[in-house]
């Protein structure tokens, strides 16, 4: 029997694990959309510069789930429970996890939560950490993470995730991994802001240190372990995502910072933006938690268009002094 890998989601994060996994597996199912995305996404996919592999399938279909050792889900959060649901008919036992971020849009919930509600009888596992697709399939050297309550579960992933260009490390926190992977595209939106401002590394540095504390003090409120936040998937995603242009988040908040109102700006990306996505709901779970994020809330304040992104700065920066 061949050994076979499911992977939900032909975005460039998909569309780049099909290739860099091929090499291991004998058959890689990659899972789109609907025929017409399967169509356009032909034999490359746009944002990668490697083709897929002859041992890559393409399809829409999730009948390939049954012939799979397991499925690894790439898809937005705004996907994952309609994910869920096409799976359930067809996983049986099948190790799932997913590299989708953060927050389910749909009731609040951290990912694993409706994970755990939609298959209870699978151990929810995240993947994540500081990782640009372009660079995997180049096989640029990265460290990534994988998430799991359960040691059997990650210890699977962290396996099956592995290559000679990609190492793995294993977390219990499966909390402070997925708040970190959500709440640091938020922050790499505020550090594109300053930057298309031309403020230098100074405002970087600040941003990055005060948005990784933003970011802690909502994970612990959440239950997480402060310590993950030191790791790659808290500050190790953070530094990545505010400080290169392949982060489309970062190039929201640069279109942002030339005052393109946020629906343009949206456009001009034109690719998910999961920070922007997740924005309202973080800032609502952290307020509920009488948690306070300045900066994340200055850049809700920005894609409302209630104030401008130098004014944004402004606000930060005149924020009574405290302890850090």
């Amino acid at each position: 029997m061949k050994k076979s890998l499911a992977i939900v989601g032909a975005g460039a994060w998909g569309s780049a694990l099909a290739i860099a996994l091929s090499e291991k597996f004998d058959q890689i199912f990659l899972i789109t959309k609907d025929n017409a995305n399967t169509d356009r996404l032909g034999s490359q996919h746009e944002a990668l510069s490697i083709p897929f592999n002859s041992n890559i399938s393409i399809g829409s279909s999730f009948e390939v789930v049954k012939d799979s050792l397991a499925v690894l889900i790439a898809t937005p959060s705004s996907s994952f429970n309609s994910v869920l649901t096409n799976l359930e008919p067809h996983i049986n036992r099948k190790p799932v996890a997913w590299l989708t971020k953060g927050f389910d849009p749909d009731n609040g919930k951290l990912l694993h939560e409706s994970f755990s509600q939609k298959l209870p009888n699978h151990h929810p596992c995240v993947i994540s950490g500081p990782t640009f697709a372009a660079e995997i399939v180049e096989k640029k050297p990265a460290a990534i993470v994988v998430a799991s309550k359960d040691k059997i579960t990650r210890d699977f992933w962290a396996e099956t995730i592995q290559t000679n260009n990609l190492r793995a490390y294993t977390n219990s926190d499966i909390v402070g991994v997925q708040v970190g992977g959500s709440v640091k595209n938020i922050l790499a939106i505020a550090a594109g802001i300053a930057n298309g401002l031309g403020f230098g590394a100074n405002t970087q540095a600040a941003l990055i240190t005060r948005g990784l504390a933003e970011m802690t003090r909502l994970g612990v409120a959440l239950g997480a372990d402060k310590v993950t936040f030191q790791g790659l998937s808290g500050m190790g995603d953070l530094i990545l995502t505010c400080s290169d242009d392949l982060s489309r988040n970062r190039r929201f908040g640069k279109e942002l910072a030339n005052n393109i109102p946020t629906d343009k700006a949206l456009k001009n990306i034109n690719a998910t933006v999961e920070g922007f996505k997740a924005l309202k709901l973080v800032i609502r779970i952290a307020n509920n938690h009488q948690i306070e994020m300045p900066i994340c809330e200055q850049v809700l304040a920005v894609t409302e268009g209630k104030i401008t992104p130098r004014e944004a700065v402004n606000e930060l920066l005149l924020r009574k002094p405290s302890e850090e």
